[in-house]
Parts: C-alpha cells; structure tokens; sequence
C-alpha cells in the first residue's frame, strides 16, 4: 500500500514537472518539512487568536424572549434561570467574522502574494539565474505562470487552512454557499491580475536594488485599504472598485442585513446598487456585479501579459509596442466613460475633472511603456538614412507610427486621438457650459502630454547613466514643479497670473474663470514649445545618426 502510495506521488511529480518545470523547481524549493510546519502552526495560530478577537464584540444582553423587541432583532435567546432570558446576536456575530475573514484573505493573497512574487524576482535577478533561466527551452509564458503559482506557494498553503474557517463562519451567517464560492472565484482573479501586474513591476523596476517589493506591496496594500472604506462616487474613479474584490462585500449580504440589528460590517457602505456602466445597472444583482468584476479582471490580465512576455524576452525592448498601445488606449477609455454617464449626486464639473486628471495620469504611463532603449533610438537614427530618398519620407513616418524603436511622440499624439473621441462625445451629453470648459482642459491637457513627451525624448537621447531615474524626473519634475511653484506662490483661480495654471495637469481647475485672450497666448506657447521640442528632438536624433567620422569632421568629438 506505501509503495502504491509512493509510486503515485511519484507520477504526479513526473506530471506536474513535464506540465511546467519552472512551477515544479519553485514548489520543489520551498516544499521543505520546516517551513510547511511552521507555514501551518502559524495559520492555525492566527485563527484563534482571530476568533478570540472577534469573540469580544459578541453582542448579548439579558432581556425576555416573549417581547417585541426580540421578535424584531430575530436573535437567540437562551434561558439561563426561570426568570433571566440571555439574548445572542450569533448570528451578526458570524456574519461579522465572516466579513473580516473575507478582507484578511483578500490582504494576505494579494499584498502578501505580490511581495513575494517580486522579491523573489529581484533575488534571481541579483544572483544571475533569471538570466540563465531565460535561456531554457521553455516559453516565456510557461516560465511566469511557474513563477506566479509557485512563488506564493506558502501563502496558498496557508489560506487553505484558512478555508474551512471561512465557510464555516460564511454558512453559520446563513450566507449561500454559492455566493461564498463566488467571492472565492472573485478573489482567484484578482490574485491573477495583481500577481501578474507584480511579475510587471519586478521585471520593469529591477533598477531599484531590492526595494520594489517593499514599494508596490506596499502601494498595493494602500490601493486595497482605500477602495475598502471608500464609497462609490458616480465618477470616472469608480473604474477602480473592478480591481478590489471587496465591491461585491455588500451584496453577499444583502438580504441579511435588513433582518438583523445593531450590527456594524466592514464595507457595507459602498452603495454598490447605484453602479451604474453606460447606465446599465450592473449593480443590482449579486452575479451582474461579480461578472463584470471578473470580465475586467481578465481583460486587463490579458493586457499586463502582453508588456510582461515583452520584457522577459528583451529587457532592452519597449514594454508595449505602438500598435498594442493603439488598442490598449481605446480599451481604457471605453471601459473609463461608462461609468461617467451616471452623475448621481455628482456634479458634472466633477466627473470632468475625474476624467481629465485620468486622461493625464493614463498619458503619462504610456510614455513610459512606449519609451524605446537609448541604443534602439541611435540604430533607427542611423540606418533610416539608407531608405531610398523617393520612399524615405513615407517610410520614416511609418516608423514613427509602428516602428517600436522610433521616437515616441507620433504614437502619443495618435494615442490622444484615440482618446481624445470617445472623450469628446460623452461631453456633448454635459451641459453647454461644462463641455466648452472640458473641451478646452482635455485641448491644454492633450499639448502638455506631448510637451512632457518630447521634453523626455530629448533629454534621454544623450548617453547617460541611471536612465530610469532620468525617466522619472523628466516626467514627474515638470508635471510637479509647476504646481508647487504656484501652490508657494498662492496663485488661484481669480487672482494675478492665474493663466500659468494653464502649464500644469490642474489646467480645468481655473480655465473657466481665465478669459479667452489669456488663454490664447497661453495655448500659442504650449504649441511653440511642441514644436521647439521636435525640431531639436529630429537635431538630435541627425546627430546620432551620422557615423564617428562625419561627428570627428565637424569638431563634435575630440579624440585625446
């Protein structure tokens, strides 16, 4: 019987090893006797003293089981003597455990998960082997799935520990199993999402020496935290609540918290019934809300592979190409506006201003997934001199349109088209006011991004070292110090030199009180300064491609 036992083990390693070898060297390296009985003993550990935490806020009083105060509360009511009757609320009491069971999964998974994903990821960097496992056979893909399902082995193996606690407290809440299951399947998929977004960050972040884990966990956590005690705003932002499980908390029960009393839940605040996508009402219903969660978990899932099988590929290539980024802009925006055309008890300046500052904070991260390595740009730079001179000009636009080691400022300029449309209709639906002021904001908003784009360009076409601090400041200096200035400066809306608020991300929040012949000036800088910034960006890019010889026969490099 032991050998029978032994021989399938056995066969489900050889399976599970020529399934995915990657997944079978990270469980083989942490599958050690110690660390899973401590991984275990600590699990069951923090569920007591979990329990015994929760146990404190059980609520009971003395009262009488024949009056109408208990038969409206609906708790239990036991008698302890002929004339004490002792009132429990268990069933709160379960529903609240169950609760704060739910957040301390959704937090240990995903935060914990992510941490070690990138450490882990930051360790084989530093010691060489990521490198060397690159070079194996296996597929680019094959390798981070491994990474993905054996790095947080530990933690899985804890949380499945975890588990008959879980649906214990869940069924004794009389919570439905498949509604438990549903928040389980919820959680699944965005443990997907952020453990891919993680292997992201540990591939893109390698420059900051063993502190990105510690950094994105930690962003991670606080992203968690606030989309968990934050209510819905009927604005763009509420994007957001698809990537935390929490937003479904409130209608698993539902039906529950109507017929009990005096209890307080995490969560319950979150006006979910009021979600509202291009006006449909997905958050009606318990399956509308965790369909649509999981659609957007898989396609945004979908979206982080694409830069990650890039990187781990070619560490020197961009993180996407222009034709993904085409897409990628349109997907975001689509799935954006829908949740702008419910205003609720928002105002529409409001919901401009949401989707404006996410309009630049979207712009800014497709700089840096666009931004081709300082040797890509010089060898494009040099051998489009040789496109015959009847196509070059036809050829050379066509590069800076597809070709991913080409300048970066065609595709942005595309790229806030394509934003830019789907923007501009759902303005017309806003009042005449609103939308005149929008379209001037998203206008400032569109010329600043190319401004900061190009101003990036030219600075990292010079051989420097530490290139992603250089990305960093080129484009977190001029979208902050602008607004610092004016903020030491208190210049506001209204007052003296109110048109430089006009150079910063916070354009709509004084261009409605700016008159028109300010503005103008101001816009006719923004459009100088665009083409200013190409024409020494096309200087340099002439420059690096002319050959050492020619750059020695014009004086620009001395040989001692």
């Amino acid at each position: 019987m032991g050998k029978a036992q032994s021989s399938l083990v056995n066969r489900g390693i050889e399976t599970l090893g020529d399934w995915n070898p990657q997944l079978m060297r990270e469980i083989q390296g942490r599958l050690k006797l110690r660390s899973v009985l401590l991984t275990v003993f600590l699990s069951l550990v923090a569920q007591g003293l979990f329990l015994f935490w929760q146990y404190r806020t059980l609520d009971y009083r003395w009262g009488n089981c024949e009056t109408a105060e208990y038969r409206k509360t609906g708790v239990d009511c036991f008698q302890v003597s002929p004339e004490q009757f002792l009132l429990v609320n268990w069933q709160g009491w379960w529903l609240r455990v169950f609760s704060w069971s739910c957040i301390f999964l959704m937090f240990g998974l995903i935060v914990g998960g992510t941490f070690l994903l990138i450490s882990d990821l930051s360790r084989e960097d530093r010691h060489g082997t990521l490198t060397f496992i690159s070079l194996s056979p296996q597929t680019a893909r094959t390798i981070l799935l491994g990474k993905m399902l054996g790095a947080p082995f530990l933690i899985y193996l804890a949380v499945l520990f975890a588990l008959p606690l879980h649906y214990m407290t869940g069924l004794a809440a009389e919570i439905p199993a498949i509604r438990i299951l549903g928040f389980d399947i919820l959680l699944l998929a965005s443990c997907c999402f952020y453990y891919s977004l993680a292997l992201l960050m540990g591939l893109a972040s390698n420059w900051l020496n063993g502190l990105q884990a510690w950094l994105w966990s930690a962003g991670i956590f606080l992203l968690l935290l606030s989309l968990k005690q934050t209510a819905l705003t009927n604005s763009s932002i509420d994007w957001l609540y698809t990537l935390s499980p929490s937003v479904i908390f409130p209608l698993i029960y539902r039906d529950i918290m109507p017929t009990l009393t005096g209890v307080n839940l995490p969560l319950y605040s979150h006006r979910v019934a009021d979600w509202q996508w291009f006006l449909v009402p997905i958050g009606r219903s318990v399956v509308g809300v965790g369909l649509f969660a999981l659609a957007h978990f898989g396609l945004w899932t979908w979206w982080l592979w694409r830069p990650l099988q890039r990187r781990f590929n070619n560490p020197t290539i961009s993180l996407l190409s222009k034709k993904q980024s085409y897409w990628a802009t349109a997907c975001f925006f689509v799935c954006l506006l829908g949740f702008s055309f419910n205003s609720g008890n928002n105002s529409p300046s409001n919901m401009m201003t949401a989707v404006i500052l996410t309009h630049f904070l979207w712009f800014l991260l497709m700089v840096v997934l666009l931004l081709p390595h300082h040797q890509n740009l010089e060898d494009w730079a040099r051998f489009r001199r040789n496109y015959p001179s009847t196509k070059g000009k036809t050829q050379r636009f066509h590069d800076l349109v597809w070709a991913d080691n080409s300048p970066t400022w065609i595709a942005i300029a595309i790229n806030l088209g394509i934003a830019g449309l789907p923007i501009l209709l759902w303005m017309l639906f806003l009042p005449e006011n609103d939308s005149r002021v929008g379209i001037a904001a998203l206008l400032f908003n569109s010329t600043l991004i190319l401004i900061f784009t190009l101003f990036n360009q030219v600075m990292l076409l010079r051989p420097i070292s530490n290139r992603n601090l250089w990305v960093m400041a080129t484009l977190l200096g001029p979208t902050i110090l602008p607004t610092f200035v004016l903020a030491m400066l208190g210049i506001n809306p209204g007052q003296a030199w109110e048109s430089l608020i006009l150079f910063t991300p916070f354009a709509i929040a004084g261009i409605e009180k700016i008159p028109a012949f300010s503005t103008l000036p101001i816009f006719g800088i923004h459009v100088g300064l665009v083409a200013g910034l190409s024409w020494l960006q096309n200087r340099k890019l002439t420059q690096l491609g002319e050959s050492t010889s020619q750059q020695l026969l014009r004086g620009d490099v001395y040989v001692e």
